[in-house]
């Protein structure tokens, strides 16, 4: 968002001028430390408290001191009201009001120092900072579900900007409103809003460097709910290396935490993870942010299958539509499908019917956990909204959706064709982890309709993706679907599938990347299957796994597989 320095500078001296001249470059720059300090040296200089004061704040909110940035912010607006310029003073009551609403969650806060500003800009001619109220109302609007006024507030805001000349606002508002477009599931003219706010941004067209973070981040999120990953992968370079350039803070972190989702679709959790950890690094005293960041990686250990570190992680907040429901895939996870269709059901109520996009993951847990539950008559109706929502990787959600319901009801042959056809969107769109979870409920309804080598074949190419992926709980369930035996007497599934790639020849650094561990853990786990084997050597452990199993095999009739992998991912 732009920082949108408009101060007043009559009557101040030569030398305040020179520093708040200095200030103001800093921050265009995005020199967010050095302006700070440049704007309290004028502050001590006291004879321009109130744009001194609004300086500093502007650069704390870049540098994530909520407190300082408060506290300068109400300086500047009691410093402008006692001076009569109520366009200053509206203008802090503005930014008061931004940082209430998106960094701590107090709508009513907002609200109030929204009104405020609106009654002092009622007498005032229109200028930057009536754009920059009617931005920050159809954020706060947009953040509340309120959908169509905040289509309205952000068309108000990008027309003050072009009336005024101002690129900033103007490209701040058209990326707020195609982002709220894309909410309402109009992805394609939301989407080209925002491309076309996001290149114009980056290319340089904005006066101030924050004014890049709105449509950016924005650009994103778009990616992320529509699963436009082809897209996400064009523009995400590009966006995080600005970012990163500028140092923002923890509006930094909510792109990070955008950009993992992106990672988590394409089967990159490393850098996933990588990339949470360091958002959970940065959020400081945001609660919102830190709320996401949190979710985000709650939902990454639900798929590795470290279900206790995900219960914790959505239980630090409970209250986000994200965290709940990861919890309730969880509950999927582990055999309390009602208890999941609850959470789910409660999550959905809570969201505005036309916030379409943003209602998909519900809607999609709320099919799984049905379906497990054998509430088929529930499954209709969340079904058909998937159905209408849009294309790409959301048709093969809608697809998948049909065909579990399909499954459910008894009717076998009537889902085949819809889960083989989202399989193969999923992939072509990159979703390995979805296509895997879409090849596991496949291969059920193969088996239910007899076809038991068939089945056994998808089982077999879904427990490859997840042990690539280092999705151990899902790996075990795609195993016993493939009818293959558990692992060796003594060995849990996560040394299984460390001990299925030292036989594919992998190092214990390479093994650590797949499965998301470090490599001491695995030099850790070899170890121990060394001992528990009771074998000499990595070669030997190597040469064990490879050997036939069944009667003759090694591990007898009821022994493991000869890979933890089919073999045509131990080709991959």
């Amino acid at each position: 968002m732009s920082v949108f320095v408009v101060f007043g500078d009559d009557g101040l001296v030569m030398g305040t001028w020179d520093l708040l001249g200095e200030g103001r470059g800093l921050l265009r720059r995005g020199a967010w430390g050095a302006a700070r300090e440049v704007f309290e040296r004028a502050l001590a200089d006291g004879a321009a408290e109130g744009a001194a004061a609004e300086g500093i704040a502007a650069a704390s909110w870049w540098l994530d001191d909520d407190a300082e940035m408060t506290a300068r912010y109400e300086q500047a607006y009691r410093c402008h009201r006692a001076s009569g310029d109520d366009r200053s003073a509206a203008r802090a009551a503005v930014w008061l009001g931004n940082g209430a609403v998106q960094f701590r969650g107090e709508t009513a806060v907002a609200q109030g120092w929204f009104r405020r500003a609106g009654r002092l800009l009622a007498g005032v001619p229109e200028g930057e900072e009536h754009g920059l109220l009617a931005l920050f109302e159809g954020m706060a609007a947009r953040a509340g579900g309120e959908l169509v006024p905040a289509l309205d507030l952000a068309e108000r805001a990008a027309a003050i900007g072009r009336r005024l000349g101002s690129a900033d606002l103007e490209i701040q508002g058209m990326a707020l409103a195609g982002v709220v477009r894309v909410s309402q599931g109009l992805t394609g003219e939301g989407m080209a809003l925002l491309d076309e706010a996001a290149a114009a941004a980056l290319a340089g067209e904005v006066s101030e460097a924050a004014s890049v973070w709105i449509p950016s981040c924005y650009l994103v999120q778009g990616c992320e709910w529509t699963r436009d990953w082809e897209r996400a992968e064009q523009w995400c370079g590009r966006v995080m290396d600005f970012c990163r350039r500028l140092d923002l803070g923890s509006p930094f972190s909510q792109c990070r935490t955008h950009y993992s989702a992106v990672l988590l679709w394409r089967g990159d959790w490393a850098e996933a993870e990588d990339q949470l950890l360091r958002a959970a690094g940065r959020v400081g005293d945001r609660p919102l942010v830190a709320a996401q960041v949190w979710a985000r990686l709650g939902e990454l250990r639900r798929r590795q299958g470290r279900w206790d570190e995900a219960d914790a992680l959505f239980a630090r907040e409970p209250a986000v539509p994200a965290a709940r429901v990861g919890r309730a895939e969880l509950l999927v996870d582990r055999g309390d499908p009602l208890a999941a269709v609850e959470t789910a059901r409660m999550v959905l109520d809570g969201m505005a019917p036309d916030d379409r996009l943003e209602r998909v993951p519900v809607l999609e847990v709320l099919v799984r956990a049905s379906a497990a539950a054998g509430l088929v008559d529930a499954l209709a109706g969340p079904v058909e909204e998937l159905a209408g929502i849009g294309g790409g990787a959301l048709a093969a959600s809608a697809l998948w959706a049909r065909g579990v319901a399909c499954g459910a009801l008894g009717d076998p042959a009537g889902a085949t064709p819809p889960l083989a056809r989202a399989v193969a969107l999923f992939e072509r769109t990159r979703g390995s982890y979805d296509a895997a979870r879409a090849r596991l409920d496949l291969a059920a309804v193969l088996r239910a309709a007899g076809r038991d080598a068939a089945a056994a074949r998808e089982a077999r190419a879904a427990l490859g993706a997840f042990v690539r992926l280092g999705a151990a709980a899902d790996a075990g369930r795609a195993r016993t679907l493939a009818g293959e035996p558990g692992p060796p007497a003594g060995l849990t599934a996560r040394q299984a599938e460390v001990l299925a790639l030292v036989a594919d020849g992998l190092t214990n650094a390479r093994i650590a990347e797949r499965l998301v561990l470090s490599p001491h853990t695995v030099k850790r786990h070899v170890a121990d299957i060394l001992a528990r084997l009771g074998l000499p050597s990595r070669a030997a452990a190597a040469a064990y796994a490879s050997r036939p199993y069944g009667p003759d095999g090694p591990y007898g009739a009821e022994g493991w597989a000869v890979r933890a992998k089919p073999r045509e991912a131990r080709r991959s």
